[in-house]
């Protein structure tokens, strides 16, 4: 029986491969609260799992084995390289977080997947070796462009805000504390007018989400449309030349037009000003 170095590295390379099972299997029991390993833990086990499993047989060619052994590297390779044709594209790609911004404790971080919705960063705690989704959630434009200028979560006002810069802008303020967010509702609405100010979201591929520290309202910017939603919503489109078109979702859905200049750069706050006028005149 060979007693070789590369004969020792096969046999710890099965033993490390079947270790890894259980282990795998624990830790996607564990992530089932609503966490998530941080590093991609759990993706990173599973192709060293299926690089084991590809590369062991070939590492012992030319060396003497136990028939188990051999039989056992065959089924295995085999085992491995079936699945690791689709298994690992995904899970280099698919299925994992990439983090864009930390801020202390708190990570922006994105998702990626075959059937996935539209792309979003995602506000997550760190606890230990996981990450904890929290609910806030930014549309963005595409997948990939992680480059986030300002990413800030400031627990004494209870809010998050940020911004991305470029070809694809993305803007946002949104609380993560209800009660601090509306304690501090005048330097939140100065924040989310200085956002827009350093990055107003009017092209066809910007993104921004506001929500308002008074009434909660909240504001998206999509794609050249903005929609306002408190207890009712609003969709104005401003692609037209000469004139804005609105439309609201009160269960009987009128379309209004108005003039261009009707709601001046089209900033978070005045929008919100027109809406609660517009509320006051069909009042």
């Amino acid at each position: 029986m060979s007693e070789s170095l590369r004969y020792k590295i096969v046999i710890c390379m099965v033993w490390v491969q079947i270790a890894l099972l259980p282990v795998i299997i624990v830790m996607i029991n564990v992530t089932n609260g609503g966490v998530m390993w941080r590093w991609n833990l759990i993706n990173n086990l599973l192709v060293a799992g299926y690089i084991l499993g590809l590369l062991a047989l070939p590492v012992s060619r030319g060396l003497e084995k136990p028939g188990l052994l051999k039989w056992w590297l065959r089924i295995d390779f085999w085992f491995s390289l079936i699945p690791a044709v689709i298994a690992l594209p995904l899970l280099l790609y698919c299925g994992r977080h990439f983090i864009v911004a930390e801020d202390g404790d708190y990570v922006l971080y994105e998702e990626r997947g075959i059937m996935m919705a539209a792309p979003h960063y995602w506000l997550g705690k760190k606890e230990g070796l996981f990450i904890r989704k929290l609910p806030q959630g930014i549309r963005q434009y595409d997948y990939g462009n992680r480059k986030v200028n300002c990413f800030k979560v400031d627990t004494l006002k209870g809010c998050m805000y940020g911004l991305e810069q470029g070809a694809s802008p993305v803007a946002w303020a949104l609380p993560i504390d209800t009660i601090r967010y509306h304690r501090y509702a005048d330097d939140i609405k100065a924040l989310i007018d200085s956002l827009y100010q350093v990055q107003p979201l009017l092209s066809q591929e910007s993104y921004g989400t506001f929500v308002y520290p008074d009434n909660f309202a909240e504001i998206n910017y999509e794609g050249g449309e903005i929609s306002y939603t408190d207890s009712i919503s609003y969709d104005i489109d401003f692609s037209e030349s000469d004139s804005l078109r609105i439309i609201i979702y009160d269960g009987k859905f009128p379309h209004l037009s108005f003039p261009k200049n009707a709601i001046g750069n089209f900033s978070p706050n005045e929008v919100k000003t027109f809406i609660e006028k517009l509320k006051g005149d069909k009042r």
